[in-house]
């Protein structure tokens, strides 16, 4: 059949579930104008591109009542039989819900068929075929009518006059009637189709039966009230029997509350006329307002559209968007953040200019304004909180509210019964502060370590009088420290000394390079030695210390006290000894600093020295500073949890994140007055990270791990948002961070930049059989086997994936392929070299490294290396920075991530990425910190098309993590079965 013959047809059809449909058909015409339906005109996108916009419009309008697209909607079922049988059983559903939806589509479609002369037909059941009888005439004219109601001592009767296109209507002429919409009344009659306005098909039916509808003279009542009055509003009326009057009401415009059908909350307006509410009217050809006062006595009024456009207009002026005839919300770029918030801005005006009304009833909204009034008392154990919530004249104890907040429930009725709407900063706000507290007669009870939720809720200006109220006050360096601190690290020190007055442990995570170490120091001098004492020498052999009885230093063995250090403190300063723990690769730059930067005495606690096992004081009494190591603290915490430390300092805290290790467990068994941790990295790869670290510094502040999980890991995970503000609001008092950008802006640049790096065949060729089997594996896993097991050859998969990306000979020892990567490392260094720059290369891999120093010597490049193995650290160290032909530093992740200082170093080599991007960060720190005054540039060397191109989006999630805090995310052996694959992909 030519496309030339086929035009797009509309019948009026009648579905067995969903009612009389206006459907769109393809159909061809023949010579004699018969035309033969093909298929409905939805189910070939292609064919109905070539009718014009009109049609297009038709079909686009009609399939959204298609029965596939209202299962979609209205049901979750995926067979369209199973949806329409389970509709036929459920008529209630289909009248209430889904055939309002569909006759409005129906009116869209109509109003094309009027203005565009489109034809319309009635289709017979199971025939394809239309003749020119089966056209419907479609009335272009609204049908304009005029009611007549008669009131006597027997009965109530109304009877109906209709005229279209000036003629005379009977509804009763025309058979069989049809309703295609009900409101407003669209009606088939016969073969003719007619439009009404402003009247339902429910109060048109009856006439299509019969002339006059009468009724017995007691359910007048009724009658009126559902008949006569809405009748009128819209309609000529003609009244007989009934007395009536003109009377005037005050209009009062009202708002109410209330969920629009998106979701958004919205105002609903609408004008209260004595006991009538009504809406705004858009609409033109109001007639009038009818009131019934009795049976027989109605009351007619007018609207005072003046008020009515007023209430309108100001409250747009008041900032709110239009979005229907009734309804008006907040928008978008509104200051407030919530229509709750709105209201409490222009509560004034509201109170002069509406009523604020619930729920369409009579009980109304309290708009007086809100006070709270709040105050505490500080005990040594407890917040003792007094908050009272002041209405108008009305007084409330807070504690009333504490359920609706904790339910979000928005509204409270008053003793008065008018209805308060709780200011939506409450929830937030007081939320987690009543969620923690203990009720009392008076207010709330809190814990003093729940300071952080206490401030939030007291508000800036009252909080200032609680505990880190404001910024912490200055504190003055003590003279005898021998450094000039930076305006931020004078800030850091007096957050550390306020935390130690208030009783608090504390973590200081600067940035890498900050001088957490320095600021820690100064600390410690101000405790031990606010003023300058005289100062001996005292050598010192590491050993133990011969005491008298009373544990005090014996005069006559000098033999074993630390050298070059000041004499034990007086018995007028005595405090216990300051233990501070670090990774082994740190103990001689603490050390080193600590004689530089104090007069404190110290010594180092290993596996030589004697310290009795029931008397450790009278060995650590006698200095101010105990430097050990995290091995050391784990097995000699017996001796080490016996004394009661003055301070116990952890550097690098992110060692004890692992609630399992021994390293964990030994840190809490220590006894101390203060704690302080000091990192980098608070948050490496979770929020189990935090726990951990705030177990050791505070332990009753984020409770035992199982419930720290329930309240706040996985709450968090699935999206929870205030319990996220709520661990912020905890911690808030006792971590310290500050980046190097926001504090030392005087830093030369960072710049950052990834090198990707071509496999050659031959070692891609390797890496592709790798992948492959790795593939294999993963689609082999079942739920049946061992997970630990699998999980553990996935991660040795990765690992071989990583080792032959960066060099085949990680794999493969005697392999003669050459390494992309190792190429490319070469290639750059050579060109620095020439030009004279230092260059830091790190990696997680120490044979990486001897790979590439393999490459540097038959080069004859010379080169220091710094592995967990390197026996004399100093002296690599040393070599790398003075000896001016030693340009390149090897140096392995895990033995020099952290504590280094070797900022004569202007490049930073990262020739392997891992999963979290901490150790990289602090990889570039060794160069990029205080005391650099070159521009700094670090380079990633990524093999292209690899893993290693997977972990970089890996490692963004990562660094957010560690940017925020609190958002958790779980290490790779987590990773979704999606995920895994898209690792091999």
């Amino acid at each position: 059949m030519s496309p030339a013959t086929e035009e797009l047809t509309i019948v009026l059809t009648e579905h067995p579930v969903l009612g009389p449909l206006l459907v769109p058909y393809i159909a061809t015409r023949s010579d004699d104008g018969k035309l033969h339906l093909t298929e409905q005109a939805f189910h070939d996108a292609s064919l109905i591109r070539r009718f014009g916009e009109v049609e297009r419009a038709v079909v686009e309008i009609t399939s959204h009542y298609a029965e596939k697209y209202l299962m979609e909607v209205y049901s979750s079922e995926k067979v369209v039989a199973r949806f329409l049988r389970n509709l036929s059983a459920q008529p209630d559903v289909v009248k209430r819900k889904i055939r309002p939806f569909i006759e409005k589509k129906i009116r869209e479609v109509l109003h094309l068929i009027r203005v565009h002369r489109l034809p319309l037909y009635q289709k017979q059941t199971g025939s394809r075929e239309l003749y020119a009888h089966h056209a419907l005439h479609v009335h272009r004219q609204t049908v304009q009518t005029r009611f007549s109601f008669r009131l006597d001592e027997t009965e109530f009767r109304y009877e109906l006059e209709a005229w279209c296109n000036d003629a005379p209507l009977s509804l009763m002429a025309e058979k069989p009637v049809q309703v295609l919409s009900v409101s407003p009344a669209v009606l088939l009659l016969g073969m003719n189709l007619y439009f009404f306005e402003h009247i339902e098909s429910t109060r048109l039916m009856p006439f299509t039966r019969k002339q006059t509808v009468s009724v017995d003279r007691r359910q007048a009542d009724k009658y009126i009230d559902n008949i006569l009055i809405p009748i009128a509003r819209y309609h000529d009326i003609r009244l007989e029997g009934f007395h009536v009057s003109e009377k005037k009401h005050t209009c009062e415009p009202t708002l109410t509350p209330e969920e629009s059908i998106t979701g958004d909350f919205c105002l609903r307006v609408g004008f209260r006329y004595g006991d009538l509410l009504l809406s705004p009217d858009p609409e033109e050809g109001e007639r009038c307002l009818i009131e019934r006062l009795s049976s027989d006595a109605l009351s007619v009024f007018r609207r005072d559209r003046r008020t009515e456009a007023e209430a309108l207009r100001q409250l747009s002026e008041w900032g709110l968007q239009r979005v229907s005839d009734v309804l008006f919300r907040l928008p978008p770029d509104a200051p407030e953040r919530s229509l709750r918030e709105w209201i409490d801005t222009h509560r004034d005006g509201l109170k002069e200019k509406f009523l604020l009304s619930r729920d369409g009833s009579e009980r109304t909204y309290c708009l007086d304004e809100i006070r709270i009034e709040q105050d505490f008392r500080e005990t040594p154990d407890w917040f003792e909180l007094h908050i009272t919530v002041a209405v108008g004249d009305l007084r409330i104890p807070f504690s009333r509210f504490r359920r609706h907040i904790l339910e979000e429930q928005r509204e409270f009725i008053l003793p008065d019964g008018r209805v308060l709407l709780l200011p939506e900063e409450w929830f937030s706000r007081y939320g987690n502060l009543l969620e923690m507290g203990v009720p009392t007669e008076k207010g709330y009870r809190v814990k003093p370590s729940a300071v952080g939720a206490v401030r939030s809720a007291w508000g800036s200006e009252s909080a200032e009088r609680l505990p880190f109220g404001g910024e912490a006050p200055e504190v003055p360096v003590p003279p005898t420290l021998k450094a000039t601190l930076r305006s931020y690290q004078r800030k850091g020190f007096a957050w550390m000394e306020r935390l130690r007055k208030q009783g608090f442990g504390g973590c200081l995570a600067d940035d890498m390079g900050l001088g957490k170490t320095l600021q820690t120091l100064t600390l410690l001098q101000h405790l031990y030695r606010p003023h300058s004492p005289a100062t001996v020498d005292v050598p010192n052999e590491g050993h133990g210390i011969p005491a008298s009885a009373d544990g005090q230093l014996s005069l006559f063995d000098t033999a074993n006290v630390s050298a070059s250090v000041s004499s034990p403190q007086s018995l007028e300063e005595r405090r216990p000894a300051t233990l501070i723990v670090v990774p082994a690769s740190l103990l001689h730059n603490w050390q080193r600093e600590a004689r530089r930067f104090t007069t404190l005495s110290m010594a180092e606690y290993h596996t030589s020295t004697r310290v009795p096992r029931n008397r450790p004081e009278r060995y650590f009494d006698h200095y101010h500073l105990i430097f050990t190591t995290y091995g050391m603290l784990r097995s000699r915490i017996d001796v080490l949890s016996a004394y009661r430390f003055e301070y116990v300092v952890l550097d690098e805290s992110q060692h004890i994140k692992n609630s399992e290790s021994l390293t964990f467990q030994a840190a809490v068994r220590l006894q101390s007055r203060h704690r302080l941790a000091l990192t980098g990295t608070p948050v490496e790869n979770s929020l189990k990270d935090l726990w951990a670290q705030f177990r050791f510094l505070q332990p009753d502040l984020l409770g035992e791990e199982r419930s720290f999980q329930k309240q706040f890991l996985h709450p968090i995970r699935q999206g929870d948002t205030r319990r996220e503000v709520l661990l912020r609001q905890l911690i808030s008092p006792f971590i310290l961070r500050r980046s190097k950008k926001e504090v030392a802006p005087e830093l030369p640049p960072l710049t950052e930049e990834t090198i990707y790096c071509p496999m050659p065949d031959e070692q891609r060729a390797l890496y592709e059989q790798e992948k492959n089997s790795l593939r294999n594996l993963l689609l082999q896993r079942t739920p049946k086997a061992g997970e630990s097991r699998q999980l553990f050859n996935l991660l040795n998969g990765i690992l071989r994936l990583r080792q032959l990306a960066c060099h085949p000979r990680m794999r493969f020892p005697e392999s003669t392929v050459e390494s992309g990567k190792t190429e490319q490392i070469t290639d750059l260094f050579e060109t620095l070299r020439s030009e004279g720059h230092k260059v830091l290369i790190f990696s997680s891999f120490v044979k990486h490294l001897e790979l590439v120093a393999d490459a540097f010597r038959s080069r004859g490049w010379k080169y220091a290396l710094l592995t967990g193995s390197t026996h004399d650290r100093p002296q690599e160290i040393a070599q790398f920075t003075d000896q001016a032909d030693v340009q390149a530093f090897l140096i392995s992740l895990k033995a020099g991530g952290v504590g280094l200082n070797l900022t004569q170093a202007d490049y930073v080599f990262i020739i392997d990425p891992w999963w979290n991007p901490a150790a990289e960060a602090q990889a570039i720190a060794r160069a990029h910190r205080i005391g650099q005054e070159k521009q700094v540039f670090a380079y990633r060397f990524i093999t292209q098309e690899s893993i290693e191109e997977k972990i970089l989006l890996l490692q963004e999630e990562k660094r957010r993590l560690a940017e925020t805090f609190v958002w958790d995310s779980e290490g790779i052996p987590l990773l979704t079965d999606a995920q895994w694959a898209e690792l091999f992909r």
